[in-house]
C-alpha cells in the first residue's frame, strides 16, 4: 500500500486537484491536461476530471481526447511526459515489474479484422461493396488510392459497415489499422483498435526521408499529398519527433485542418530547434477546409511566416 501511496503523492502533485478518488479501486481521475491546456487553452483545468488513472494496473485514458490525442496507456508514459526527474525516478522504484511485462505482451503485432476484404474480392454487385465505393467516391478516392493504400472494408464483424485502411512499418509489417464507417448516421466514426500510437508512425514504409515531408491531421488527408505522415490528431508522438530529428533531410511542412492553427503553430515552436531549424514550414489552410477539400493544391500564399 506504501507504494501505491507514493505514486498517488507523484499524480496529485502532478495535476493537483482530483476529482474522483476510489482506494478500494486504486481509481482516481483529474481533469485531462490535453484537454484543458493544449485543446481549451485554458489557464487552469476544465473541471471535467477525464483522465481517469487506475494506479494498481498502471494505466490511463482521458474519456474525451484519448482516441485524437494519444491520451492513453501505461502510466509511465504519462509521467515521463509531465513529471520531473524526481517523479520518474520515484516511480521506477515503486512500480509493479508485473506491469511491465503485461506491457510488453500488449505490444503484439496487430492483426487486420478476420472480416477484411479488399475490394476485388468482392462482386461489384455486392450491395455493402456499393456502399462503400460510394463513400470513398465521395471522398475524392479512386482505385489507384485504394490500390496503392491497401485499403479494403468489412460487411461483418466487429467493424461492419466501415473502411478499413491498414498501416505499415519500415519492414512493410503490419502496425496499425484505421476503421471509419461510411453510414454518416453512425454516431462512432471511427473505431480504431486499441495498441498504442505512441510508437508507430503511419504507413512508415511509404515515407522517403530525403525529400520534403508534410506532417497532416488525418489518414484521408495523407491520401492527397505525396510523402505525408498523418498524426491521427493533432498530436505528434515521441517516436515520430524523433525519427524526424534523426532521418529527414529536407524540409518538414506541418499542414492541418482549418481548425487547427494554434496546434500547427505548436507543433511549429516543438520542431524548429536543432537540426530542424529553419527546416520548418507551416501551412494555414483557408477557413472550413482541409487537404481533401483542395485535393493537395496547396498554393504558396498558405505559407505561413512564424517568429
Amino acid at each position: 500500500m506504501e507504494n501505491f501511496e507514493i505514486i498517488v503523492e507523484i499524480l496529485q502533485d502532478l495535476f493537483e486537484n482530483e476529482k474522483n478518488h476510489n482506494e478500494l479501486t486504486c481509481q482516481i481521475s483529474f481533469d485531462c491536461p490535453v484537454c484543458s491546456y493544449e485543446i481549451k487553452s485554458l489557464g487552469h483545468g476544465d473541471g471535467k476530471g477525464n483522465l481517469e488513472i487506475n494506479y494498481k494496473k498502471e494505466v490511463y485514458k482521458c474519456w474525451s481526447c484519448s482516441e485524437t490525442h494519444n491520451t492513453f496507456g501505461h502510466l509511465g508514459k504519462l509521467i515521463e511526459i509531465y513529471g520531473s526527474k524526481e517523479d520518474k525516478r520515484l516511480f521506477g522504484l515503486v512500480r509493479n515489474p508485473d506491469n511491465k511485462i503485461e506491457q510488453k505482451k500488449k505490444k503484439d503485432i496487430p492483426r487486420l479484422p478476420k472480416e477484411f476484404k479488399k475490394f476485388d474480392e468482392v462482386s461489384d454487385i455486392h450491395p455493402e461493396k456499393k456502399r462503400a465505393i460510394r463513400y470513398l467516391t465521395s471522398r475524392g478516392i479512386d482505385k489507384v488510392i485504394i490500390d496503392y493504400f491497401n485499403i479494403g472494408f468489412c460487411m461483418n464483424g466487429d467493424y461492419a459497415g466501415r473502411i478499413i485502411i491498414p498501416s505499415y512499418n519500415y519492414e512493410n509489417k503490419l502496425n496499425y489499422f484505421v476503421a471509419r464507417t461510411w453510414n454518416d448516421f453512425t454516431k462512432v466514426k471511427y473505431k480504431n483498435p486499441q495498441y498504442d500510437k505512441n510508437e508507430l508512425i503511419f504507413n512508415e514504409n511509404k515515407i522517403n526521408w530525403d525529400q520534403d515531408i508534410w506532417i497532416v491531421e488525418g489518414v484521408f488527408d495523407s491520401f492527397f499529398v505525396n510523402n505525408s505522415i498523418p498524426l491521427l490528431g493533432k498530436y505528434m508522438n515521441d517516436y515520430l519527433f524523433d525519427k524526424i530529428y534523426t532521418e529527414s533531410k529536407k524540409n518538414i511542412i506541418i499542414c492541418l485542418d482549418s481548425d487547427a492553427w494554434n496546434d500547427s503553430v505548436k507543433l511549429y515552436h516543438k520542431l524548429n530547434g536543432g537540426k530542424l531549424y529553419g527546416k520548418i514550414k507551416i501551412v494555414k489552410m483557408p477557413d472550413q477546409t482541409d487537404i481533401a477539400d483542395i485535393k493537395g493544391q496547396i498554393k504558396q500564399e498558405y505559407f505561413q511566416i512564424i517568429r
